[in-house]
């Protein structure tokens, strides 16, 4: 039976951007909560080219990047993989993103997925009036986090998306490949396969 409440609003997408070098367990369970917190139809997940913020491009190449978002979102069915940033290139503005999806979804209600400490990094963040305009904030809380203390925007929209602490991270799972050491409940068994098979990560500085 339809939910006559939801039969007749706008789509709402979350998009949900990050290197994912690589994809792991963590963020697929982010996407989950904010599924399930914000009600939302769809997660996209958005590989950036090279973040704004971050010195350092990615350390796998693009392909391998997008297969191993490919075998992570394979299941699940309210998730997608959008390659416009990559097919863009450059510096990843987060407004040139929300721009471009804005012009193919009008009707959409976005939202886009960050953790406490991008959130209040948020002042310096690219045309962020405009942006704040456009999307609301779906922020994973984390212990500590001074969400209320941010720089003021105006008209910043937001929701704290609750989720228990997580301790997966890129750089952690880079770092146990270097190693050689088990990535067993870190990523999802296909990306783990991938990885060995590619043998990504094993020759970091």
């Amino acid at each position: 039976m339809k939910d006559p409440e939801n039969e007749h609003r706008p789509a709402r997408f979350a998009l949900y951007g990050g290197a994912f070098d690589p994809v792991h367990c963590a963020h697929l369970r982010v996407a989950r909560y904010a599924l399930e917190q914000a009600r939302l139809d769809r997660v996209v997940f958005i590989p950036a080219a090279q973040s704004p913020l971050k010195v350092h491009s990615p350390l796998s190449n693009d392909a391998a990047r997008l297969e191993m978002l490919r075998l992570a979102l394979s299941e699940e069915a309210r998730f997608e993989l959008n390659t416009s940033e990559l097919d863009r290139g450059g510096v990843s503005y987060t407004i040139d993103t929300v721009r471009h999806f804005c012009e193919c979804h009008g009707d959409a209600e976005l939202f886009w997925i960050i953790g406490a400490d991008q959130f209040e990094q948020l002042h310096r963040w690219y045309c962020i009036n405009e942006l704040a305009g456009l999307v609301t904030f779906l922020v994973l809380a984390r212990p500590g986090a001074d969400l209320i203390g941010s720089a003021p925007i105006p008209g910043l929209r937001y929701q704290v998306i609750e989720a228990p602490l997580m301790s997966e991270s890129s750089s952690e799972i880079r770092a146990r490949c270097k190693e050689g050491r088990s990535l067993q409940g870190l990523v999802p068994d296909a990306v783990q396969a991938f990885i060995s098979e590619q043998e990504l990560y094993r020759n970091l500085q």
